[in-house]
């Protein structure tokens, strides 16, 4: 069964095939303005995951082992999908505001403890395929700061990976940000961009790859402190943050005449940008319902 046509989503939820859930998360760090922030690792509800493991070691993620965001129990086995119905997000008043983009995605696999404080081919290892979107189509890669670099003189890196086609590629020079910040994407603050055709704020592939099956090794030009995260992700949905106090809402199949599928026991999580203002401090309070059929 699929949701086709507005009858069936309409029916749908007649027959209470629907989900609600909540989530908060509140900043406590401090940003300049367009700063891109995982808030996977953010404190509030559902609690923060900081991709601890062992180092260099590739696990999935998924809601049942991890959790995330909740937004509906596994029904393929009944021959349903879920579907991303709407998003709510509600910028709460506090020492500082959140009023930039903000990107839900499905986060499919994490490679932990990348050191940039040196120059040697670091080697990543899994046991484990993608859990979902097992091609790697459409999936992209983001580093996630667990330690803060000090990003002077922009430093850069290359990473190797297997694209969507299992094909192994080298990736263009990323160039990381001057941020120190827990959270921040190493390439996703206001300071650098790393070259024309960026994927900002995930990091770019080789020419012509749309997708990401796994990550083979990382390599840094030059020594900073901290550590890194890559992780694999896939974006569902965007809606962006326009004033204090002010909920945005995003229902994708009236917006786009879209209506996005949420695959079982994914792991959901958002993407903050703190926009023109940075962020001091702030917190946001949002739903999501589901539909499934």
């Amino acid at each position: 069964m699929a949701i086709r046509s507005y009858k069936d989503l309409v029916d749908a939820e007649e027959n209470g095939q629907t989900f609600i859930g909540a989530f908060r998360k509140n900043f406590t760090a401090t940003s300049g303005q367009g700063a891109w922030f995982d808030t996977t690792l953010t404190p509030g509800n559902p609690i923060p995951f900081y991709y601890a493991s062992s180092p260099l070691i590739g696990l999935p993620m998924s809601q049942s082992v991890i959790g995330g965001i909740p937004h509906n129990q596994p029904v393929a086995s009944l021959g349903y999908k879920t579907y991303l119905k709407t998003l709510t997000v509600t910028p709460v008043a506090t020492n500082g505001k959140i009023d930039g983009p903000m990107i839900l995605m499905d986060y499919l696999f994490y490679y932990p403890f990348i050191d940039t404080g040196t120059t040697d081919e670091q080697y990543l290892f899994q046991n484990d395929d993608l859990p979902r979107y097992p091609t790697g189509q459409g999936v992209s890669v983001m580093a996630v700061q667990m330690a803060g670099l000090l990003g002077t003189g922009n430093p850069t890196f290359r990473f190797t990976y297997m694209n969507q086609n299992e094909i192994p590629k080298t990736s263009p020079t990323q160039t990381c940000g001057s941020a120190s910040i827990v959270g921040e994407l190493a390439t996703g603050n206001n300071s650098f961009v790393a070259q024309a055709n960026s994927n900002y704020p995930f990091l770019t592939l080789a020419p012509g790859d749309t997708g990401v099956r796994r990550i083979l090794s990382v390599t840094f030009d030059a020594p900073d402190i901290g550590l890194l995260a890559f992780v694999l992700v896939k974006p569902l949905e965007q809606i962006n943050l326009r004033e204090i106090g002010t909920t945005a809402e995003r229902t994708p199949v009236t917006d786009f005449l879209d209506l996005p599928v949420i695959q079982d026991d994914a792991y959901l999580s958002m993407l903050v940008n703190s926009g023109q203002n940075g962020i001091t401090a702030g917190s946001f309070i949002a739903t999501i319902q589901t539909i499934w059929g």
